[in-house]
């Protein structure tokens, strides 16, 4: 058996080998690219123009830039909380400035920089790329030096060894007695996650998909906050975090959401620190301040123009300028401790809990929602918040995402939650969820067996209801039951790659799934009742660009990634991959063709070449139990024409 030391080691190895691949694939990126090629592939701009420029909390500047004309934001491959580098001239030239994307509106971008203005981002034009997320690595790599300096013995050190399965967890721990529940209409597989996670110093939920993980979570905060405990909610990405926030929001729970705005949802943007700071009498009077300094430095920019002030003049003029900036952040910054200091619970992604935002605040406890998407570093990066910790995850669902092949190999991908969660000593910390309240029983039945071992049973209430008990959704006599596999096999719709885009795409394939989206559409189906999961970029494009009005209407077409934690009424599920070769690709990890298909609540449609299926074990498994069910279909039976009306 490894010893903590030697585990801190490799994994120390695993996120510096991750952190380079990271600047590998960047800079590649740019050094075989044109800015022309990486503006049209939609991850680049160019022709930036400051337009604005706003002091944020934190000593940070939102920079907000217009685009040249023509350029297509709606569709940019960037998105708020990504990294990215403004340049002029060249990527590395020495006046490069870091940021963060914020925001954007349909006519500007917005970027979060340190510091305060500067006269020269005035000037001149700006190109804009993505950057590799350092931030996120140096988050990573000080939770690891802090690990390491645990003292042998302490608690940190004993929880240490058995997150990293080097000892067994400590015997004298029982769940708590709760005597008074606030939601009442809890199963007992979620009422023993919480009394458990309450009672241990380290337990895990697991939750298989539609069975109330984040119901069960916001349960155990509340319980935890009755019982006088400060919680830090967190999870590896900001929609996991939002939905358990929301919840707590609507129970009356006093809360503060850290994080970037733009990357909130619509329901919490009124409680992020951002907003509630805004709201603030401190804010007003910073603002004040704030709009006299930039027009006394407007001023004074007009008369250098035209060579009417001497040194002296503008060196007490900036002394009066730094002055109003230092007042305005001095009253902002007492302003935040008041509200944080005020917040029972704090909820941030994992990443973002060392953020300076909430520096020096204390927890009692700490919850870490989809724990098997954090890579261990990110997980401990909130897990040293507090001294007692809830994970919640399941390990057959999305894993994190690790693109460096030494890391992979140094088990970077593999997570705390998947080692204890799998591991001998499962049974002393795990409690699996086992009532599932999302899928007709037909839909979860192939996930139940080759995911599950069996383990789920479907609640009374959704196990027999079809997409016919819907409003006025009208019978397909061709695609009556609640799954339907198209098999495309002979169609000769192959997978193709174009130019210098790595995505696969299949044109065939979009050109179909248009026809069954408008099929439904046609039987009474509202688009935003419909999704459409495809794992490749490239085949997200095909859909939309076929779909577009239906789009605009609702219907949302994304990856495997965009729809993890969040379920449609109707969802079809496009499989792409079509050659001889048998390459399936990233389709080999199950894991992420198990969250595809468990995201449908009444109907779900599988397109996919059932030759190609067949030769991979998982997928031939799904074409059997398809035929066996009589869920499967040939897509030579129709063209998924719209039914009359």
């Amino acid at each position: 058996m490894s010893d903590l030391p030697t585990e801190l080691a490799r994994l120390s190895r695993a996120w510096s080998a991750e952190r380079d691949a990271e600047r590998v694939r960047f800079a590649e990126e740019r050094a075989n690219t044109t800015l022309a090629d990486r503006v049209e592939a939609r991850i680049a701009l160019r022709g930036l123009t400051l337009d604005e420029a706003l002091p944020a909390p934190g000593e940070r500047l939102l920079l907000w830039f217009r685009p040249e004309r023509g350029a297509n934001l709606r569709d940019l491959r960037l998105g708020p909380g990504d990294p990215v580098l403004l340049w002029q001239v060249q990527p590395d030239e020495p006046g490069a400035v870091h940021g963060v994307l914020t925001r954007r509106s349909p006519d500007r971008v917005g970027v979060m920089i340190s510091g305060d203005s500067r006269d020269e981002l005035w000037d001149g034009s700006w190109r804009l790329d993505r950057e590799a997320p350092e931030v996120t690595f140096a988050r990573g790599r000080d939770a690891l030096n802090a690990a390491a300096a645990a003292p042998p013995g302490s608690v940190d050190w004993q929880r240490l060894n058995v997150l990293f399965g080097v000892s067994a967890p400590p015997k004298a721990q029982h769940a708590v007695a709760i005597s008074e529940w606030f939601d009442e209409r809890l199963e007992d597989d979620q009422r023993a996650a919480v009394a458990r996670g309450l009672g241990l110093d380290l337990s895990l939920v697991l939750g298989p998909p539609g069975t109330g993980k984040t119901r069960t979570l916001a349960e155990l905060v509340r319980q935890a906050v009755a019982r006088g405990e400060r919680v830090l909610v967190t999870a590896a990405s900001h929609t996991a975090v939002d939905n358990l926030a929301e919840r707590l929001v609507r129970a009356g729970v006093r809360l503060v959401r850290v994080g970037h705005p733009a990357r909130v949802s619509p329901e919490m943007e009124a409680h992020t620190l951002d907003a509630l700071l805004e709201a603030s009498d401190a804010a007003g009077l910073a603002r004040g301040w704030i709009r006299e300094a930039e027009a006394l430095r407007q001023r004074l920019r007009q008369r250098e123009k035209r060579k009417a002030t001497t040194w002296a003049e503008r060196r007490e003029v900036m002394g009066e300028v730094n002055g109003l900036y230092a007042s305005a952040k001095r009253a902002t910054r007492d302003a935040q401790r008041m509200i944080l200091d005020g917040a029972a619970v704090i909820a941030v992604t994992a990443a973002g809990s060392e953020s300076w935002q909430i520096a020096g605040q204390r927890f009692d406890r700490v919850v870490l929602d989809e724990a098997t998407q954090a890579p261990d570093p990110i997980a401990l990066v909130a897990l040293q918040q507090a001294p007692a910790a809830v994970l919640a995850g399941d390990p057959h669902q999305l894993p994190p995402t690790v693109i460096g092949e030494e890391a992979e190999r140094l088990g970077l991908s593999e997570t705390f939650f998947e080692r204890l969660g799998l591991g001998p000593h499962a049974g002393e910390l795990v409690t699996l969820l086992r009532v599932q309240h999302r899928m007709h029983e037909a839909l979860m039945a192939y996930p139940n067996a080759a995911t599950y071992g069996g383990a789920l049973r479907a609640a009374p209430d959704v196990a027999g209801a079809t997409l016919t008990d819907e409003g006025k959704v009208k019978e397909d006599g061709s695609r009556a039951g609640p799954m339907v596999l198209l098999d495309t096999v002979g169609r000769g719709w192959e997978e193709e790659r174009t130019g210098e885009d790595p995505s696969t795409r299949n044109p065939g394939n979009a050109e179909r799934v248009a026809a069954e989206v408008r099929r439904l559409v046609s039987r009474g189906v509202a688009p935003a009742d419909i999704g459409v999961i495809t794992p490749y970029q490239a085949q997200v494009r095909e859909i939309r660009d076929r779909l577009s009005e239906l789009v605009d209407a609702g219907l949302e077409v994304s990856s495997v990634d965009g729809f993890q934690g969040r379920e449609k009424l109707v969802i079809i599920v496009d499989l792409v991959r079509c050659n001889d070769e048998g390459e399936i690709g990233f389709l080999k990890d199950v894991r992420r063709m198990n969250v595809a298909l468990t995201r449908a609540r009444r109907w779900m449609m599988v397109v996919g070449d059932g030759g190609l299926m067949a030769r991979h074990r998982y997928y031939k498994g799904l074409l059997e139990h398809a035929e066996s069910t009589g869920a499967w279909l040939s897509a030579w039976a129709d063209e998924g024409e719209a039914l009359d009306g």
